[in-house]
């Protein structure tokens, strides 16, 4: 790879970025509220999930030593 190729992919990286950042915009309060929303709810149902599994696997080493 020489030094014009890389020079000319920094380029058009640079356009493309440019060009990104011209169409995007910035999310109103209820797109925020849907994604906070939706973080917490999954990661609610991954908690639940690790205390259920943390259950059962100290429920198993309890029943086995007594």
């Amino acid at each position: 790879m020489s030094i014009d190729s890389s020079r000319m992919g920094t380029a058009s990286f640079y356009k493309k970025a440019m060009r990104i950042l011209r169409l995007a915009k910035k999310p109103d309060r209820s797109e925020v509220f849907l994604v906070i929303k939706i973080t917490v709810a999954g990661m609610s149902i991954l908690g639940l999930i690790a205390y259920l599994i943390r259950l059962v696997v100290f429920g198993v080493i309890l029943r086995n030593t007594v």
